[in-house]
């Protein structure tokens, strides 16, 4: 007989008269899922489903009473109607965005790690080490992080090039989509070529430009 604990809930699994033997004097309520008809291969499938949602159970509660207390939250919120400004506002960074999505220059990590012939088990591990140390950055879009190829090497395998790291050092201050804008935009100092062209052919350029940034240098 196999036991499984599990935040307060205890999982016990086994033949009928082993498990009835240690309820005797058990006072706690009892849930029961017995197998009928079913080969021993068949019932260790589906009691091997059932042990994994008892493992789920806290954090489903969890997630559940997180969504309630957001929706009670969001329902005794008033509505506030948006400004004429922001609504602009809002549609200019609606734009900005299709437009980085729209260059076909981001990718998935597993598009990233099939180019590089990384582990197919947990593809997007390498890109996010990458984004943690700084060498890259992602936008987030529909749940999911989208890479700039422009900022990968592919001469010796996929990484980011080096460039990359220390130009993001000096847009620490904006949000991942600003960097992207930045990228995407044209700079003044470049003579109005995008940084994202200028990578490879003038890379000390590029840093300088974002040097001039964060600066708060503002460019036409």
């Amino acid at each position: 007989m196999a036991n499984h604990l599990n935040a307060g809930l205890e999982v016990q699994e086994g033949i009928a008269s082993q498990v009835l033997s240690g309820l005797t004097q058990e006072q706690s309520k009892v849930l029961v899922f017995i197998s009928h008809g079913s080969g021993a291969e068949a019932a260790c499938r589906k009691f091997a489903v059932l042990r994994e949602i008892a493992h789920m159970i806290d954090t489903l509660v969890e997630d559940r009473a997180r969504k309630k207390w957001n929706a009670l939250v969001e329902a005794l919120t008033p509505d506030v109607e948006l400004s004429r400004n922001k609504v602009v506002e809002a549609e200019m960074l609606a734009e900005a965005r299709r437009i980085v999505l729209e260059s076909k220059d981001f990718v998935k990590a597993s598009a990233i790690a099939e180019a590089a012939n990384y582990s197919g088990k947990n593809p997007s591990s390498q890109p996010n080490r990458w984004k943690r140390n700084g060498q890259i950055f992602a936008i987030h879009y529909k749940g999911a992080d989208l890479y700039p190829t422009y900022a990968l090497d592919h001469s010796e395998g996929v990484r980011p090039l080096p460039i990359v790291g220390e130009i993001l050092k000096h847009l620490a201050d904006k949000d991942d989509w600003q960097k992207a804008f930045w990228f995407e935009g044209l700079n003044s100092y470049l003579k109005d070529r995008k940084p994202k062209r200028l990578l490879r052919s003038h890379p000390m350029e590029v840093l300088r430009a974002a040097e001039i940034e964060a600066a708060g240098v503002q460019h036409g």
